[in-house]
């Protein structure tokens, strides 16, 4: 399917999935990874061009910046999980919530982001 979706088969059922490019608190070892993508497929290591990370609070968000890039990790997730990160990262309001492309492991694909909705003041490499 297109637009960063999946079908997925799970114990019978059909089920819309979507591929998340994650940066930050929700990577493996971080603050939010437990609760929000532990039960989510990792798709691998990725990233994504034409971004820059910057340390906007006490948390990160990208912005577009060419020829920056911005390292982070691959998941499929249900539509629950992608509900409940919507709801985390302020969608709409704090973040926006984006289709990029990502390299991953040597290939291209389309997945969902959270680019930050604001004003940067501080410089990149928040982790």
């Amino acid at each position: 399917m297109s637009r960063g979706m999946n079908n997925t088969i799970r114990k019978g059922l059909f089920i819309m999935a979507d591929k998340v490019f994650v940066y930050g608190t929700l990577m493996k070892g971080h603050g939010n990874h437990g609760y929000y993508l532990s039960q989510s497929e990792f798709l691998g290591k990725g990233e994504i061009a034409s971004y820059a990370l910057y340390a906007v609070s006490s948390f990160p968000g990208i912005v577009p910046e060419v020829g920056e890039k911005v390292k982070g990790e691959d998941y499929i997730v249900d539509r629950d999980t992608l509900k409940r990160l919507d709801s985390l990262e302020g969608e709409g309001s704090l973040y926006l919530r984006k289709l990029v492309e990502v390299l991953v492991e040597g290939q291209i694909v389309q997945g969902w982001t959270y680019i930050w909705n604001h004003d940067t003041v501080q410089r990149k490499d928040y982790l």
